[in-house]
């Protein structure tokens, strides 16, 4: 069998069968459709998990969880606000009714066991009413400013819910976790494990320098610290810092409220983000002066498991990218987005920090997710295509298989009583058959006239006709059948044998009487009946 190269060019110039021309145009046909839908998959992104959907996917998170945690801090906010008025009332009321001021504090225990007593109902009704973990009030004084860590040591009351487990906090147990053991009795407040006198102020990020810039401008000065643990604690906690002026300006201390890890992450459980292993992050942004940019997850809370992400400090650089950014601290690598968040007005860190809602994906999971994209689509092609090239062969097939049929009948039985179907075929079948009688005819005339004339010579008319002897007892049967003018159908018929056994025979007689076609076979015979009857 003989293979052509499949180009262009034999493909025009009629270099190949039937079959494989319409097989080529029909794949040809069927891959130029493909190319367009795949293109249009592409430009209207209809396709999974690229990268320009997992980042609509993120900002769509993003915009409910940042909702959620402007409205949460909000709230606690307003709540810390209402009590810093109320608490700001309560301390001078004491000063007032102790004919003191507040320089008068420091070293005095009796006076700070009166300004803590007088403070705790306030903080227990903050609270039980807002949705918080802890509350405290401290106050710029100490017990004893002869020690040696009296600089950031500082009194004050600090009530913590233990171990909370939803948002009802009205029938939650409430412990003391810092001041004068004394005034926790009065109460009959339960001592926590790790109480303490006094808060150590150093384990705050940026305390002094907050309280100092806030003292400047006390106006809505309040601010978040950075999430920290509790001296003597597991838990992380976020502070919510209201500074106390009094009335000629001075700040008696600080209160707020309490966030820890675990109400965040009640918090915002409800949450169900789109893409799998996303995690929305609270977390400090950061601007150094090249304009590099990183975020600090560990300054703030996650919403879920911290699975991927480390629970401590760890500060990421930011990269921008089209779709999403990508942050890396040398060793993991995350994708995600992010908004600015206006928690306080006094940042951390100055103006080139901020505190942000970000949604980040392990980089290895968005890498999954696009490897999913592109073998689906190499799995979608390669269906598509192995579909296409069968379609091909089968409608080629179809369509070349009556064309091919009828051209064989046509040189096998000169076309008698063929039909394909087809009807411009048909019609051309037709033609040749009227045309072809008309030859043979000639050619038996002529034959008869002038055994040497050009078109037939008499050596091979002598050996055709020696031939015929070597024919079997059914071919030659098949053979006289020929000379009466039946023809291959009319013959299988009389015979009762099949037209595939007619047509085996056919191929047998020409090949022993050393003719190529029904039609010389024709002559050769008209030319023997020609001569029996003259």
């Amino acid at each position: 069998m003989r293979f052509l190269p499949l180009t262009f060019f034999s493909v025009r110039e009629g270099k190949l069968p039937l079959r494989m021309r319409l097989s080529v145009y029909f794949l040809s046909f069927v891959l130029l459709l493909l190319v367009i839908l795949i293109t249009l998959l592409y430009i209207f992104d209809f396709l999974p998990a690229s990268q320009k959907t997992i980042g609509e996917d993120m900002e769509d998170y993003l915009t409910i969880y940042e909702r959620n945690i402007s409205l949460h801090m909000g709230n606690i906010v307003a709540a810390s606000q209402r009590m810093a008025d109320d608490l700001t009332n309560t301390v001078e009321r004491t000063l007032d009714k102790n004919k003191a001021v507040f320089g008068d504090v420091s070293d005095n225990a009796s006076l700070i066991g009166k300004l803590e007593y007088e403070s705790t109902p306030l903080l227990v009704q903050s609270l039980r009413e807002s949705r918080s973990t802890g509350a405290f009030i401290i106050f710029d004084a100490t017990l004893n400013s002869a020690l040696s860590k009296a600089a950031t040591s500082r009194c004050g009351v600090y009530l913590k819910i233990n171990t909370p487990i939803n948002f009802n906090t009205v029938q939650a147990p409430i412990v003391w976790l810092r001041g004068m053991p004394q005034v926790a009795s009065q109460y009959r407040f339960a001592i926590h494990n790790n109480w303490d006198m006094e808060f150590d102020t150093s384990s705050i990020s940026c305390w002094n320098e907050l309280l100092q810039e806030a003292k400047q401008s006390p106006k809505n000065s309040y601010f978040f610290t950075k999430a920290h643990y509790l001296r003597g604690t597991w838990e992380k906690v976020l502070l919510i810092c209201i500074p106390l002026f009094g009335k000629d300006g001075e700040v008696y201390g600080v209160c707020g409220l309490e966030i820890s890890s675990l109400l965040f992450k009640l918090a915002h459980a409800h949450l169900s983000p789109s893409l799998t292993g996303m995690t929305g992050v609270l977390a400090l942004r950061q601007q150094n002066s090249d304009g590099v940019a990183t975020l600090d997850t560990g300054a703030g809370f996650q919403e879920g498991p911290a699975l991927a992400i480390p629970e401590d400090s760890s500060i990421y650089k930011v990269t921008i990218e089209k779709d999403y950014n990508r942050y890396s601290d040398g060793t993991l690598v995350f994708v995600g987005r992010e908004k600015p968040l206006r928690l306080a007005p006094l940042p951390l860190l100055g103006e080139n920090s901020s505190w942000v809602a970000a949604v980040l994906l392990p980089q290895r999971l968005e890498r999954s997710m696009l490897m999913h994209r592109h073998i689906l689509v190499a799995s979608f092609l390669m269906i598509f295509l192995a579909f296409a090239v069968l379609l091909a062969m089968f409608l080629s097939r179809c369509y070349a298989a009556p064309v091919l049929q009828g051209i064989r009948n046509a040189r096998e039985e000169g076309g008698a009583d063929s039909t394909t179907q087809i009807r411009e075929l048909d019609e051309l079948i037709a033609f040749m058959k009227a045309r072809e009688q008309e030859l043979i005819c000639q050619l038996g005339e002529n034959a008869s006239e002038e055994q040497n004339s050009e078109q037939v010579e008499l050596s091979a008319y002598r050996m055709f006709i020696n031939q015929i002897e070597t024919l079997t007892k059914t071919e030659r049967i098949v053979f006289d059948l020929y000379i009466t003018g039946l023809n291959s159908h009319e013959i299988a018929n009389k015979l009762n044998l099949s037209i595939n056994t007619i047509r085996t025979h056919n191929r047998n007689i020409y090949s022993k009487l050393n003719v190529t076609s029904y039609k010389e076979m024709m002559v050769y015979i008209q030319m023997m009946t020609g001569r029996q009857q003259s």
